[in-house]
């Protein structure tokens, strides 16, 4: 089977809006569709370029200790070009997310750095600069 393209990755949250929010005001994303509007079961599609993120309204993370993030299998992390790596980490900073240590990755790419930190909701998310593909 071929397929045209990835369509979206969707994810559960526990806090839709302000899962909206984040990923509005850091990454660029706008909504691109409501699902189920004015219902319990609503959820929200965001859009950058071609990619696509969904995202679900969960009771079932409402509990106390219970983290998204790396899972055993599955899902790890979400990447995402940036231009200024420096630029985007002091706007996370201002709104209180920690990020950790910057990661020079020379073996990728001659200028390529890496820094990792986690979502509202404990997603791993990853900020690449200067990545470049082998071919």
């Amino acid at each position: 089977m071929a397929t045209k393209a990835f369509n979206h990755i969707a994810m559960n949250c526990r806090d839709v809006a302000a899962q909206e929010r984040f990923y509005t005001k850091h990454f660029g994303f706008k909504r691109s569709r409501t699902f189920h509007a004015g219902l319990p079961t609503e959820f929200v599609m965001l859009k950058l370029g071609v990619m696509r993120l969904e995202l679900h309204p969960t009771e079932s993370l409402k509990v106390a200790g219970c983290n998204a993030g790396e899972q055993s299998i599955g899902f790890k992390h979400l990447a995402f070009d940036v231009p200024d790596l420096d630029q985007a980490i002091e706007a996370l900073k201002s709104d209180g997310v920690a990020c950790d240590p910057i990661v020079p990755v020379a073996s990728i790419s001659p200028t390529c750095r890496v820094v990792f930190f986690r979502d509202l909701e404990g997603n791993i998310i990853e900020l690449m600069e200067a990545y470049e593909d082998e071919i």
